[in-house]
């Protein structure tokens, strides 16, 4: 799988594409006991299939009509589909965080290329597991959606999404309003049904700088299983080799002297407390959180987070 990994600092459609080979080698329904552990938890919940009847809700395209509820149907004037445990569905609803932190790699691509990377063999996984897909692509310049399907056709608008997220430098000609996280969260609660799977893949550097975080996240994690992808790279964790550096956040640009060892010392500390900051504050609500570093293979982790049995 090594010619289907993540390179360079542009999200290109056909790479993301070629994340379909990769989606054969896992089983995205598989609950690794690495992703249990990791949640702070035995085993992770998952709705049971079986062949009782649940629950009528709308009709959706790509239902079969043989399920149709037509008493409910005529009787409300709107299409309504039957559901079974053996029929429950868990849609796959991606979260892919592209906005300027992001855009950042010092190894074999960005932090963007590499999270889309992650989100395109998951959405390839969940349609080769039957379920629909969709998703949000936070950027600088707003957040936008697809709606879950279960088609290819779906998938392939996702990727065509993340692929034409503005660069920073585009974003910052608009002025837009920064995203906040909570206005994501809400969005995807409100693109996902109980009993989907997020899965949400950022570097997560101001997810707990916002105070109306938690509420929004109490409410989804009580009805959908939530895993957290944590992308970093490793300047995030260690300083490069000592000297000066220009360092620049696009707008404005500063000189960093890296040659004092008390100052990498405190810049690997304060990484290190952020990165189990955001471990401990999901594990109160039982949501894994799974580091993806641009100097590792991602294919052979999601392997072992979703293994093919």
């Amino acid at each position: 799988m090594t010619d289907f990994l993540p390179k360079g600092h542009q999200v290109l459609a056909e790479r993301l594409i070629e994340g379909r080979h990769v989606a054969r080698m896992i089983n995205i329904n598989a609950q690794s006991k690495a992703l249990a552990l990791l949640a702070g938890r035995r085993r992770i919940r998952q709705r049971g299939r079986g062949v009782d009847f649940e629950e009528v809700r709308l009709y959706a395209p790509g239902d079969d009509i043989r399920t149709i509820d037509w008493r409910v149907t005529a009787r409300s004037g709107d299409p309504h589909t039957k559901l079974f445990q053996e029929d429950r569905e868990q849609p796959i609803v991606l979260m892919v965080d592209l906005r300027s932190p992001m855009w950042f790699g010092s190894k074999n691509c960005f932090k963007s290329v590499l999270a889309s990377h992650v989100a395109s063999v998951l959405a390839w996984a969940g349609l080769e597991a039957g379920e629909r897909v969709g998703g949000i692509a936070m950027t600088d310049a707003g957040i936008f959606e697809i709606k879950p399907q279960r088609s290819k056709r779906s998938v392939l608008r996702l990727l065509r999404l993340m692929e034409s997220a503005p660069s920073p430098d585009a974003a910052a000609n608009h002025q837009n309003p920064p995203i906040s996280w909570s206005t994501a969260l809400n969005q995807l609660k409100n693109l996902s049904r109980p009993g989907a799977r997020l899965m949400l893949i950022s570097d997560f550097s101001d997810f707990l700088s916002e105070p109306n975080v938690e509420k929004t996240l109490r409410d989804i994690v009580g009805h959908r299983q939530v895993v957290c992808f944590k992308v970093t790279d490793p300047l995030d964790a260690t300083l490069p080799p000592a000297g000066r550096y220009a360092i620049s956040d696009g707008t404005r640009q500063i000189k960093m002297d890296t040659s004092q060892q008390a100052i990498r010392q405190r810049y690997q500390i304060d990484f290190e407390r952020s990165q189990q900051d955001v471990i401990d504050y999901l594990r109160r609500y039982q949501v894994p959180l799974v580091t993806v570093d641009t100097d590792e293979n991602p294919n052979e982790l999601l392997q072992q987070v979703f293994p093919k049995r």
